[in-house]
């Protein structure tokens, strides 16, 4: 059996090599198809290694408000669905509302992240558009675990000064060094001073804000100063005070923010890991829709196969009748057409991971995504790819199994 399997093997890459322009055309299918499910679910994976490496990093007891609900829950609490969408663009947390939860006696420290529109230019007047202004407070260093490796965070005393704290992608990109401090940079026609540079942060895909490596951060008053109003602010960061949990701040967050809002849930209060579960939850869902979207295109390749196969089965018609008359059985014969098109598919399947493997290099030289291919995903992508040549060759091999000798032979 291992003899005959080994020879038909020999005979499908025979016939590759002999029709190598149709069998390229025949594998596009599968190439494409493989090449973006691989694509996806590493991406996917590596987005979610990307989040758990954050949050490792991250305060148990701190409890994140962000505006618009992005999750539901079931009676008890526990997290049911996420539609992570419903946060992005916008902004119904308000300055009361981070002043209200302030004066909670439960509430240790409350930090509010607000965006402010404007491009950030230097004293040579370039600008760095991915730049993103963020009005905050005193206190995020600290709540949120990073240093300030170069200068120092502005304080609750000097907030009222025109003192920015930039990432380090902004220094790279805005001052073309690493340490550019005291350097002027202007926002909205007011200047400000460089006052120092944050440890470069953990990269998170899937953050609700902006990448802070890329971001200019400005104290909350100075941004209301020059926007001549309360920046909308997105999120909410709080820490309960040292004998309160961060399930009691979390509760006392909602009844507040329900009772200012008018009992309209149009925010969303996380505690803890609740965060990273958000994350998994979204990171799953996306990856599983757009493989499905991808894996069409291995329908797609499937259906190829069989045509091509069956083309295949009509030009050798005269070897099968030849094959026969010589003693081979309809199993042969059917072992033989099934066996190439599992080789072809699993040929597509092996230039397909190729394919992928050059789009994570790319996507890790040219982004912060840091897309994991693992042995898993390598062997489902080959299995996969055989079965695929396997289902669809079915119906060509047995077309050619039952073909009668003597017609065959008499095949012009």
């Amino acid at each position: 059996m291992t003899l005959l399997l080994n020879s038909n093997a020999r005979m499908a890459l025979q016939s590759i090599r002999s029709n190598k322009l149709r069998s390229l055309l025949t594998m596009v299918g599968i190439i494409i198809g493989v090449s973006s499910v691989i694509l996806t679910i590493s991406l996917g994976e590596g987005i979610r290694r990307q989040v758990a490496d954050t949050n490792q990093t991250s305060n148990d007891s701190l409890v994140t408000v962000r505006s618009g609900q992005i999750v539901k829950r079931s009676a008890d609490g526990v997290i049911t669905d996420v539609n992570y969408l419903a946060s992005l663009g916008v902004n119904t947390l308000t300055y009361q509302d981070y002043e209200a939860i302030g004066k909670l006696p439960n509430a240790g420290t409350v930090v509010p992240l607000s965006t402010v529109s404007g491009l950030a230019t230097n004293f040579e007047g370039e600008s760095y558009p991915e730049a993103t202004v963020v009005a905050t407070t005193a206190k995020l260093p600290e709540i949120i675990n990073q240093k300030v490796v170069y200068g120092g965070f502005f304080q609750d005393s000097t907030s009222s000064r025109r003192v920015a704290i930039i990432g380090k992608r902004v220094a790279e990109e805005l001052f073309n060094e690493n340490v550019p401090l005291g350097k002027l940079l202007t926002i909205r026609g007011h200047d400000f001073v460089v006052g120092g540079i944050f440890d470069e942060f953990k990269t998170n895909p899937l953050s609700a804000v902006t990448d802070f490596n890329k971001a200019i951060f400005i104290s909350y008053t100075t941004a209301q100063s020059i926007t001549s109003a309360n920046p909308p602010i997105f999120q909410l960061l709080i820490t309960p005070k040292d004998d309160v949990s961060a399930e009691q701040i979390a509760e006392a967050t909602t009844a507040l923010l329900l009772k200012n809002h008018g009992n309209q849930q149009d925010f969303t209060v996380l505690k803890g890991n609740e965060t990273a579960i958000v994350a998994r939850n979204t990171v799953a869902i996306a990856t599983s829709f757009v493989a499905g979207i991808a894996a069409i295109s291995l329908l797609v390749g499937g259906i190829g196969i069989m045509n091509i196969m069956f083309v295949n089965v009509t030009e050798r018609t005269r070897e099968i009748g030849v094959r026969k008359s010589l003693g081979a059985t309809n199993r042969q014969i059917y072992h033989q057409f099934l066996i190439e098109a599992a080789v072809i598919s699993t040929v597509g399947g092996i230039v397909g991971i190729i394919v992928a493997l050059a789009g994570n290099a790319l996507l890790r030289i040219t982004t912060d995504l840091q897309p994991a291919v693992t042995w898993q995903i390598v062997a489902l992508a080959v299995g996969v790819s055989a079965i695929v040549g396997i289902i669809f060759g079915t119906i060509p091999a047995v077309k050619a199994a039952r073909k009668d000798p003597i017609e065959s032979l008499r095949y012009e």
